[in-house]
């Protein structure tokens, strides 16, 4: 597997004619996870994206021109909260989540301000939180809550 070039990768801003690839690439994330827990009801789904689309956009992650993720990061006087932090498969482990979460630790201790997150307790992405400093706070029958402190 070709290295991938962190220089190249940035976000961007969605428009309303992404509302679909965001769906496809949280699809491809997140499906083995959520079917695994309930079954994967694509017209559920559908509607729950359509639902969060209208209240809060994530940003879509970018390797060169190609979209290949989304993040969301709250920000309130209190806290930041990281949602909707998917890669696509092809472009998971290998080092660009761990990127993006040094990106927003530097920015949450510039702010003085804790992270907060869930992450699906079967999903191993919690290791990589884990890795930059989030414990367990909580958790719900499906989740496990997050947080990190400022240093």
């Amino acid at each position: 597997m070709t290295p991938i070039d962190i220089s190249i990768l940035s976000k961007r801003l969605p428009g309303d004619e992404d509302r679909l690839i965001c769906y496809r690439i949280k699809k491809a994330a997140l499906m083995r996870y959520v079917e695994s827990l309930w079954g994967w009801d694509e017209q559920l789904q559908i509607a729950f994206h359509q639902k969060d689309w209208e209240t809060q956009k994530p940003e879509i992650i970018t390797l060169g021109s190609c979209d290949i993720g989304t993040i969301e990061i709250i920000k309130n006087d209190q806290e930041l909260h990281l949602g909707e932090f998917y890669l696509l498969p092809d472009y998971q482990n290998q080092g660009i989540g761990s990127h993006l979460l040094t990106l927003l630790t530097q920015e949450a201790d510039t702010l003085a301000l804790p992270i907060k997150l869930e992450v699906i307790k079967i999903n191993p992405a919690k290791n990589l939180y884990l890795r930059h400093g989030f414990v367990d706070i909580g958790e719900t029958e499906t989740h496990f809550l997050m947080k990190r402190e400022p240093k």
